[in-house]
């Protein structure tokens, strides 16, 4: 998929949030096109290399999954992980990664079923307790979701599971009780910008437009906000009523044709009417292109 395709799925999606031998070894990096000296690890891995207690082939293994799921062939490098674990059926790590992936392609049937898995290896496992809640949150079973992420966070209180919780009680329409998970990740990390873009959003939804837009318009400013932040700030000003600032903010990350689509979005949505806001006034700053690669902001952001 190209960076532009990619780009364009980002920005038009709604805002919201076996082997017992080296010559088996040799036959399986050949078959997925991939040579991966057991000292070197591919390039821009999904997270660098570390002993995970395998064994050394099904290291090796490991991390030819790894490099096959960069190179964007989800599938074969799923098989591998499933082979891993398979061969380490008391190591989450594989299964982990399965559930991450599934959950990324919109399968959260299957991607619950990953975490299954991991939690009967590791009944206290939080980050399969928030993959589990992410994946029933997908298929809009909230109440599960909120179960899940409460387990967790009375295992290990961090600021990913907060950030759920927040988002899952924001869907169930529950503002206030969003808003307070979202001040207690950004208590642990106040440069959090899933956390501060999630709470201003919030905020947005309540009508509370000006504390809204003091929050989402100098973070759409920071070098690393993305795109997603960035569309964040758009929906806050349809929320507000100033559509042409929507419109302003749209055109920093999409052309003429994807704008023109998301303002009809905007549109129907037919928010009150209300003041424009002056932050984006006479901002020469926010017509200019963005030049850091778009990158998705994590999966649990409001839609």
């Amino acid at each position: 998929m190209s960076l532009i395709l990619a780009k364009r799925i980002v920005i038009l999606g709604g805002v919201s949030f076996v082997l017992s031998s080296c010559s088996v070894m040799h036959n399986i990096s050949s078959a997925v096109g991939i040579k991966l000296p057991k000292s070197e690890v591919a390039q821009g891995s999904v997270d660098p290399v570390e002993d995970n207690g395998m064994d050394e082939q099904s290291q090796q293994v490991f991390d030819i999954a790894e490099a096959t799921y960069n190179r964007g062939d989800y599938r074969t490098a799923i098989g591998l992980y499933q082979r891993v674990f398979e061969l380490n059926p008391d190591n989450p790590k594989p299964m982990l990664r399965i559930g991450a992936i599934l959950n990324k392609r919109g399968e959260p049937l299957a991607a619950g079923q990953a975490y299954r898995q991991v939690l009967v290896v590791d009944p206290q496992n939080v980050e399969a307790k928030r993959g589990l809640g992410l994946a029933f949150m997908a298929r809009g079973q909230l109440d599960l979701a909120i179960e899940q992420f409460s387990e967790g966070l009375a295992i290990e209180k961090n600021t990913k599971l907060l950030n759920a919780m927040g988002v899952a009680y924001d869907k169930k329409g529950e503002r206030q009780t969003a808003q307070e998970y979202y001040k207690a990740g950004l208590e642990m990390d106040k440069e959090n910008l899933t956390l501060q873009s999630n709470y201003g959003l919030s905020m947005s939804y309540e009508g509370r437009h000006d504390e809204a837009l003091a929050i989402l318009y100098p973070l759409s400013k920071n070098p690393k906000a993305t795109v997603q932040h960035r569309q964040i700030l758009a929906m806050a000003y349809t929320l507000s009523g100033d559509l042409d600032a929507a419109e302003q903010t749209s055109r920093i990350d999409m052309d003429d044709a994807d704008v023109a689509k998301r303002m009809r979005y905007f549109n129907s949505l037919t928010p009150e009417t209300t003041k424009p806001s002056s932050l984006a006034v006479n901002d020469s700053a926010i017509s200019t292109k963005a030049k850091s690669p778009v990158e998705p902001i994590e999966s649990e952001v409001i839609n």
